[in-house]
């Protein structure tokens, strides 16, 4: 170990660049924030800094956590010039930011394409670099190709399940360098701190005592967006007995047509809402309490089965992922989501909806902090497959 580790602490930053990552990252930052070893450095970058997409950075301020820096970026739409545009940016800014704070590890999760800059700015620093929810497949979006190229780029390797370590491992990475930790984002969740189901009602104001949660983000492989976001409408607007209660997409390509389709339904239709950003606890409130949840949002596939929130998986976006039982499958059609709804019905789908439950949390923190604080850095930079 580097003997300064007994004069300070070990600077640790972690960088966030949305609502997504930043949810299941909650529960690390607070043990950092917290720990007598490690010294928090949080960075915030991406759709946190754009007012488009609910300047979130402002729900990090709320939990309580000092932001070391910006990463700041320069997209207003989301067009593949602007995205490019904005990752350049991003690049330039994070060597500014990263030269200034001098962390000794950096800490990102997942596959978005406004966090690669970063991590590519940290290879030429030599900074190392932990990376969580790596060895994931998402054949319907480009994030599986940041995804895989962000985990080659990475030093330390956490994961959500054993599959996905050892895929990790495949790619060739140092197995003592992979830990299987567990869905950090379902560590996080404590249940019994969410709101009731009336709570929910009575917040947004419905006359209607239940409702469905539709999160959509475009797919970044193929051309279906537009079939996508107009069939799930199409099949939502027959529903008579039920609120609507919609998120906002991402920054990805194309998630501007998605955001107008979703502006104008809820523009004519009193009995639907559109959050920019609900905050952790508040979308975690209305995840657990929801009918169901449409779209093709991750948290189908994570938070949802956790919470036992059954969840209609629309299109490829999330290819590759294991499926929980409580989710059901649908293509781009009307009939194949049409299909899924009816199916919400059917009692032994709702009965065994808790019989197989993926990305299942772990009591993984301390391992994870212990990681981060032994850790030779000098060795882990040197790679080889």
């Amino acid at each position: 170990m580097n003997l300064k580790l007994k004069t300070r602490k070990r600077k640790i930053c972690v960088v966030t660049s949305s609502r997504a990552d930043y949810s299941h990252l909650y529960p690390l930052i607070k043990e950092i924030n917290k720990s007598d070893i490690l010294e928090l450095q949080l960075v915030v970058t991406g759709m946190h800094l754009l007012k488009k997409y609910g300047l979130t950075i402002n729900e990090i301020k709320n939990d309580g956590f000092k932001i070391s820096a910006k990463i700041k970026i320069n997209q207003n739409k989301s067009d593949k010039k602007s995205i490019i545009k904005s990752m350049g940016t991003q690049m330039i800014n994070s060597y500014d930011v990263f030269a200034k704070i001098k962390p000794d590890i950096i800490i990102v999760l997942g596959d978005r394409y406004d966090i690669h800059p970063v991590v590519t700015s940290s290879q030429i620093l030599n900074i190392p670099v932990a990376h969580f929810h790596g060895g994931e497949v998402t054949t319907g979006s480009v994030d599986n190709n940041f995804r895989n190229s962000i985990t080659k780029m990475s030093h330390l390797h956490f994961t959500a399940d054993c599959m996905f370590k050892n895929r990790v491992i495949k790619m060739g990475e140092n197995p003592k360098n992979v830990f299987n930790v567990g869905s950090l984002g379902n560590l996080g969740i404590t249940k019994k701190d969410l709101m009731k189901k009336d709570k929910i009602i009575e917040y947004f104001k419905f006359k209607k005592n239940k409702y469905i949660l539709v999160s959509i983000h475009p797919e970044t492989i193929n051309s279906n967006n537009k079939v996508l976001i107009n069939n799930i409408i199409k099949s939502i607007s027959k529903i008579r007995d039920s609120n609507i209660i919609f998120t906002s997409p991402n920054s990805d390509l194309e998630s501007d047509y998605i955001l107008k389709k979703i502006t104008s339904f809820v523009k004519n239709n009193p009995d639907s809402r559109f959050i920019k950003s609900a905050g952790r606890n508040l979308y975690l409130s209305i995840l657990k309490n929801a009918y169901c949840i449409i779209g093709n949002s991750s948290s189908c596939l994570i938070e949802a089965p956790y919470l036992y929130t059954p969840s209609i998986l629309v299109g490829n976006r999330q290819n590759g992922r294991p499926v929980s039982s409580n989710i059901i499958l649908a293509n781009y059609s009307c009939i194949s989501i049409n299909k899924a709804l009816a199916k919400l019905a059917n009692k032994n789908f709702i009965k065994n909806i808790k019989s197989n439950i993926k990305y299942l949390p772990k009591n993984s923190i301390k391992k994870i902090i212990n990681v981060l604080y032994k850790t030779d850095i000098s060795k882990i930079l040197q790679k080889k497959f």
